[in-house]
């Protein structure tokens, strides 16, 4: 059985944040159960992006080297990391489907916008799904038809919440959205649970 002070011993020895399937893994432990002790715990355990964990009141240390690198950010007004674009399809209609990638602060693994003929995915390259599993709509060598139908469901789903009227649909869609996002990374613990056990 897995312990608070086990998980701070290991995040302690790491010297850096680690995800819980890397503290699970080395403490030969149940990853739903280091989950639930780092949620329990919130003054202890922090979240960090990246979905990692590290320990609650230390500050990663920086090497002066690294930050001579950093251009200074005061001069230029802030504004979100630009989307990388990976395709563009011309649907029949007329209407364009543009990708693009994109770290999003969201549980969802895309988003759906539209303006004009134009229907917007973002797909979000923060979320565990794309460290797990190959982006999709990037990287046209790596041709498969499991990647294929996972851009036309991606696509297909654009299409459908774009044509549903504003309101509680719309916005229950978007819910249903992120809630999908939320269990796509419940599957993918229990897939790697299932494969280290």
């Amino acid at each position: 059985m897995v312990t608070s002070d086990d998980i701070v011993r290991v995040l302690k020895e790491a010297r850096a944040p680690l995800s819980v399937t890397e503290i699970a893994n080395a403490l030969s432990g149940e990853v739903r159960e280091c989950d639930a002790i780092l949620w329990q715990d919130p003054h202890r355990f922090v979240w960090q992006p990246g979905h990692k964990w590290t320990l609650g009141g230390t500050k990663s240390r920086v090497e002066r080297t690294q930050l001579a690198d950093i251009p200074d950010a005061r001069s230029s007004p802030m504004s979100a990391t630009a989307p990388r674009e990976l395709r563009a399809l011309t649907l029949s209609s007329g209407t364009v489907l543009a990708v693009n990638r994109r770290p999003l602060d969201s549980d969802a693994f895309f988003t759906v916008r539209s303006a004009g003929n134009t229907i917007t995915v973002t797909l979000n390259s923060a979320h565990e799904l794309f460290v797990e599993l190959p982006m999709p709509f990037e990287d046209k060598q790596d041709r498969s038809p499991y990647k294929d139908l996972c851009e036309i469901l991606l696509g297909a789903w654009a299409l459908y919440e774009d044509s549903l009227p504003g309101g509680s649909i719309r916005r229950a869609t978007e819910d249903a959205r992120l809630l999908w996002g939320r269990r796509v990374v419940e599957m993918l613990r229990e897939a790697n649970d299932d494969s280290t056990g």
